[in-house]
Parts: C-alpha cells; structure tokens; sequence
C-alpha cells in the first residue's frame, strides 16, 4: 500500500504541469504588490530603559516602495551618581522611497530593494511567514497585509 502511494505521487508530481522559476516570480510579485509590512520592534536593555520602533513598509504596484519609520527611547541616569533619577528620551522620524523587485537565485527568492542612492539590498522571502501574515523573530514582530499598502492612487 505504501508502495502504491508513493508511486501514484510520482507519477502525478511527473504529469502535473510544472512552473518555472519567472511564473513563481510573477505570482510573488503580484501577491507582494499592494501590500503593506509592519515591522515593529520594543526592547528593554533593563527595567528602566526601553526602546521601541515602527517602520511601515508599502510595496506599490508599480514598483516602488515607502517606508516611515517612528522610533522613541528613553534611558535612566547611572544609579551610582547624582543623575540617578534623570532621564534622557529621544524621539525620530523618517521616510524613504525607492525600488522593489522579486529575484530568483538558487531556487530561493529575494526581495531587492533598491534605495534612493541606487545601493541594492537584499532579503530572503519566506513565503509561508508572509502567508500566515504575522511572525516574530526576537524582539521584532511582522505584519504582512496584502492589498492595504498605501501607494499613491489608494
């Protein structure tokens, strides 16, 4: 019986129409297009310090991405001296654009972002990370939302 089973799934992966490496290009491209990441990360070195971040990464349809990153920290004067119960905050914005794009290499695909400068980035995809929409890696969580990216037009 196990014979058979493994034999009829032979068989129908060799019949089954096969995609070559530009379909499934294709296919993440359209999926990723229109879509929005949410990376936010949150640490605490120790109990009175902390720092956290956003960033809001938008792939357009076209091409092109935007991202807005909000970061805030705060950290507590040293314990041993006069400014123990002073604190310093801080607090930054920023905004970038630039290119995206799907590449294949060794039968694993990457997402190329290529920044303002032309300087070219890349990262793995894990499609199954982006399926189920929400990981966590560390301190950092991951929000994939198809089709809520905000591009010029939406």
């Amino acid at each position: 019986m196990r014979n058979r089973i493994f034999f009829l799934t032979a068989i129908l992966m060799a019949i089954s129409p096969k995609m070559n490496a530009q379909d499934e290009i294709q296919k993440l491209k359209e999926y990723i297009a229109g879509s929005q990441l949410v990376i936010y990360s949150e640490s605490s070195y120790v109990t009175d310090n902390s720092a956290s971040a956003i960033t809001y990464v938008n792939f357009c349809p076209d091409g092109r991405y935007h991202y807005d990153y909000e970061g805030s920290y705060t950290v507590k004067g040293t314990q041993n001296t006069t400014n123990r119960d002073n604190r310093a905050y801080g607090a930054g914005k920023a905004a970038n654009s630039g290119d995206w794009d799907v590449l294949e290499y060794e039968k694993a695909y990457y997402l190329e972002i290529t920044d303002p400068s032309n300087a070219k980035t890349y990262y793995p995809i894990d499609i199954q990370k982006m399926i189920a929409g929400k990981w966590k890696q560390g301190n950092v969580t991951y929000v994939f939302a198809p089709n809520h990216g905000v591009c010029d037009g939406n």
